[in-house]
């Protein structure tokens, strides 16, 4: 293929995967407004599902299919296992549009979880495959304006919907969307990419599925249960003997299902924790601010979404500029000072007042979805770039798992600290002032996980290292071109 081709496919390859892409990111967040609803529809108690399912459900169906997502990839090839992905989203989402009950509903959210949650490690490797490791950075920026943007436009377009329509009308737009990109991905996708054959690791996929199930049910379930509870116990002891069974299993079989020794090389295990430290930062915004927006100053789902929307302007101007960054100065410049933008946006709603007008809390969206758009991005880069080619498609499920992983925990962790502080999360029949002042001390201990994840950024590579591992991969994907 001439190079002319080839970087037209590349482009063609980046816009169809952020369809999908965007669909999965966009569905954790758009979901939040919209539970009063549900709950009111569908009677929350009816069969024994609480609404609370709706949301945590979907992350199951995520990291129950994520572990595999790597060797999925790489056996069948990435166009096919997106194509999969696409419609299982969609034949989820299906699912949740005719759901007549609690029951039926969650298990159409699980669905489009399986689908879901693989479709950002896929559409990610696709997009990396593509470019040459000296314009991953450009590229992942713009991808970054869809995926990072996402989360911050879920509440408003959720907020829309429902007033206007109602809650089903969610699920239609996911249904119409999963077409779309099936339809796109099926005309302009090219089989191109890594492919290896080597045998699926069962053991392996039930040990890491397990691993991550357990440990999100433990996470969400922690604060119903009580810390001295038998059940959370006998789960996380669960988790922890799972955990070490996979690890130590995976140095012993010839094609372990994730192969820990990518988690040999520094760089990467520094993308990780930034990556975790990051999403926990964000999602404590995306799933709180809302709640106090609407309990402490009793603003409207409608009226909330529309104020949370400029975060995702902050995103879109600084993705670009922060994959741009990436390619000609390393990660480490875009990701610390997308960092410094996030930490002190944190610490500003740390300390608002009941009486802050709403255009300066609009103003503060803006300059933390600044600081996510410089910072997301860089860091996948980083990550990717640091390993060899054999790894990327088990290195990007295992850094999107992560992630993920991080957001749950840090929002189960927040939920139990306004519980001890105001009764409940919601903080209903709760004096403003007192309410305001719980949310202040969760936002207080964002801002001081966001710090943690700024310290790890400043040891990200820069310039010189960023070229050096750009001459490697190159020459590994030209001395692997003439194999495929």
């Amino acid at each position: 293929m001439s190079p002319v081709r080839a970087a037209r496919s590349a482009w063609v390859a980046l816009w169809v995967v952020l369809v999908g892409g965007y669909c999965a990111i966009l569905n954790i967040t758009v979901i939040s407004v919209a539970l009063p609803d549900i709950a009111a529809d569908l009677d929350a108690t009816g069969g024994g599902v609480d609404v609370d399912w709706v949301a945590t459900v979907y992350l199951v169906g995520v990291v129950f299919a994520l572990p595999a997502t790597g060797w999925v990839a790489d056996r069948f090839g990435r166009r096919k296992t997106y194509l999969a992905c696409v419609a299982a989203f969609g034949a989820g989402s299906v699912l949740c549009v005719s759901a007549p009950d609690m029951p039926l509903l969650v298990a159409g959210r699980f669905v489009q979880g399986v689908g879901g949650g693989a479709l950002i490690p896929v559409g990610m490797t696709i997009v990396l495959e593509a470019f040459p490791p000296n314009k991953r950075g450009t590229a992942m920026g713009i991808w970054g304006v869809g995926i990072a943007g996402a989360p911050a436009a879920g509440p408003a377009v959720g907020g829309w919907l429902v007033t206007a329509i109602g809650w089903r009308s969610i699920f239609v737009v996911f249904v119409v969307l999963a077409v779309l990109a099936f339809v796109l991905a099926l005309v302009l996708l090219s089989k191109s990419g890594y492919r290896q054959q080597r045998r699926f690791d069962a053991l392996g996929w039930c040990l890491a599925s397990a691993v991550t199930v357990l440990a999100v049910l433990a996470i969400r379930q922690a604060p119903a249960l009580g810390g001295t509870s038998p059940v959370l116990w006998a789960l996380v002891a669960a988790v922890v003997v799972f955990s070490l069974w996979l690890v130590v299993r995976s140095f012993k079989v010839s094609d372990p299902l994730i192969d820990f020794r990518m988690f040999g090389n520094r760089t990467f295990n520094l993308t990780v924790l930034v990556t975790a430290f990051i999403n926990v930062a964000q999602y404590a915004r995306l799933n709180f601010l809302a709640v106090e927006l609407q309990t402490v100053r009793g603003f409207d789902a409608q009226y909330v979404g529309l104020l949370l929307a400029p975060s995702a302007i902050g995103v879109a101007v600084t993705g670009p500029l922060g994959g741009w960054l990436t390619d000609r100065v390393g990660a480490r410049t875009p990701v610390v000072c997308g960092l410094v933008a996030v930490v002190s946006s944190m610490w500003m709603l740390a300390t608002l007042r009941v009486d802050t007008p709403s255009l300066q809390i609009a103003v503060i969206l803006v300059l933390q979805g600044c600081g996510i758009g410089l910072a997301n991005m860089p860091v996948s880069v980083a990550s990717m770039n640091s390993l060899p080619q054999r790894y990327v498609a088990q290195g990007s499920a295992v850094s999107n798992l992560t992630g993920q992983f991080a957001a749950t925990a840090g929002v189960a962790v927040f939920g139990a600290l306004l519980v001890a502080q105001v009764g409940s999360v919601t903080a209903e029949d709760v004096p403003a002032d007192a309410a305001q002042e719980a949310f202040n001390n969760l936002f207080l201990v964002a801002f001081w996980v966001a710090v943690v994840g700024l310290a790890a950024a400043t040891l990200l590579p820069g310039a010189r290292r960023s070229a050096e591992i750009h001459r490697v991969r190159a020459a590994e994907s030209a001395a692997e071109r003439p194999a495929q």
